[in-house]
């Protein structure tokens, strides 16, 4: 019988959290065959507040305000908003379509078309939040009931009506002689300058001190890198924490299929992996050891990096936290020893174990479906994303999308 993983659906926002979830199963960075997401995820958090690994494109920022802004949208409320936003964001999916250009990604809908489950609002909702885009923070169902208080009547107060930030742009001009928003959109996911100051000066505002608003304050594009450590500085906060610990805990990320593929080869009737694979595992492990930055780990303030982590998500499990700390040892100690200290060995068997009959020890099933390299992927923090929406912002500023 297969697995399933079910909740109880009461609000948008909950809903929105359930399928960012779900679709950690299939994110490569979200295998968490150690237990250590809750640790990922505050650090992504701190990093790159108001994404998650399904926000692709920084024009949808824009693009689902508008569509519960503007439009046939415009001037209603509640239930009837909402039916009409997402009508709305249905119609732009072909708007979208008709302006790709060749190879472009991040269509939401972009195989199933107006027939899409899972629409943009869906993931965008709480970076929209975030950013303070939806300046009332209501949740989908309830747009155009905010209230402000008109206990002064002051220019203020008659702003403060909308849930939308008054300084949000407009979706490009209708065309003579063309259909408007939303079934034409110019320049797709292109932003257009205004659009990208706009965001730019939203998100610095909203998450300064955060990774995310110094990639933004840069002047020059985004280079080609496979972590933002690799071109911003220490000096960013949480920044070094976050590097130090994905280049720790990478080690135990091998170590984990070295274990499993030692299992493997050791069971019977189970043939498309040979003893070879145990080398190259330990040969991985060993080139990890060599590229460790010693001199940085030796100085880490590694209770401080726990009361950052926990100063996001105070529920972070003991058991993990203790696992973390014993292998942050041990790679201070001795990290080409890790192969075979048995100590760790036992850790991440147990790290494995804890999974009951979902376990690759207890259940043959699942071993012999073992990818060879499940959840070995270095922690980026969400970096392959996020990079692409920054980049969406850097380029608009000198593009003009309605050229």
């Amino acid at each position: 019988m297969p697995s399933l993983l079910a909740w109880l659906d009461t609000t948008e926002d909950e809903q929105r959290v359930s399928r960012e979830l779900m679709s950690l199963f299939v994110e490569p960075e979200g295998r968490d065959e150690l237990g250590i997401g809750q640790v990922r995820d505050a650090f992504s958090e701190l990093l790159f507040p108001g994404t998650t690994t399904l926000l692709t494109r920084a024009r949808y920022y824009l693009l689902v305000p508008w569509c519960y802004r503007d439009g046939r949208a415009r001037g209603t409320s509640g239930e009837e908003c909402f039916r009409i936003g997402q009508r709305q964001e249905r119609d732009l999916i072909g708007a979208l379509r008709h302006e790709l250009q060749p190879g472009e990604t991040g269509l939401i809908g972009a195989t199933l078309g107006a027939n899409v489950r899972n629409l943009p609002s869906v993931y965008y909702w709480g970076g929209l939040i975030r950013f303070g885009i939806l300046a009332s923070g209501v949740d989908v169902h309830h747009l155009g009931r905010h209230q402000p208080d008109t206990s002064e009547a002051t220019e203020l107060a008659e702003r403060a009506v909308t849930d939308w930030d008054p300084t949000l742009p407009s979706p490009p001009p209708r065309r003579e002689g063309e259909d408007g928003f939303p079934w034409r959109m110019p320049g797709g996911f292109r932003l257009t300058p205004e659009e990208s100051q706009y965001l730019t000066e939203r998100i610095v505002r909203s998450v300064p001190d955060t990774a995310l608003a110094a990639l933004l304050l840069r002047d020059d594009p985004l280079p080609d890198t496979r972590f933002a450590w690799d071109f911003l500085d220490d000096g960013v906060p949480h920044l070094r924490h976050a590097r130090l610990f994905s280049a720790a805990i990478h080690g135990a990320q091998i170590l984990y299929n070295l274990l499993v593929a030692e299992r493997y080869v050791a069971t019977p009737d189970l043939d498309r992996y040979d003893v070879d694979i145990l080398d190259e595992y330990r040969t991985l492990l060993y080139d990890w050891a060599d590229e460790l930055p010693a001199a940085d780990l030796a100085t880490w303030d590694v209770p401080e990096m726990w009361r950052t982590v926990t100063g996001v998500n105070p529920r972070i499990a003991p058991a993990t936290r203790a696992f973390i700390d014993a292998w942050i040892t041990a790679v201070r100690t001795d990290p080409q020893q890790v192969a075979d200290d048995p100590r760790l060995r036992n850790a991440v068997e147990n790290r494995e174990r804890r999974k009951g009959k979902r376990s690759r020890f207890a259940n043959r099933k699942l071993l012999a479906s073992w990818p060879r390299d499940s959840g070995i992927g270095r922690l980026d923090f969400r970096w392959s994303t996020v990079k692409r929406i920054v980049d969406d912002i850097h380029q608009g500023r000198t593009i003009d999308a309605a050229a």
